[in-house]
């Protein structure tokens, strides 16, 4: 999705093509870092 994004394909062109919403393309587009943040270790006593 970012790749086409980047070649300016139209973000309703973008969701057609893996049948995502295109509200889903728009959001992950928009993503700097899509990876998840890691958990914060707990609080010690």
């Amino acid at each position: 999705m970012r790749s086409m994004d980047a070649d300016g394909v139209p973000s309703a062109e973008i969701a057609r093509r893996p049948h995502a919403s295109r509200n889903a393309v728009v959001e992950h587009a928009d993503m700097e870092d899509m990876s998840p943040a890691p958990p914060l270790p707990a609080e010690r006593r």
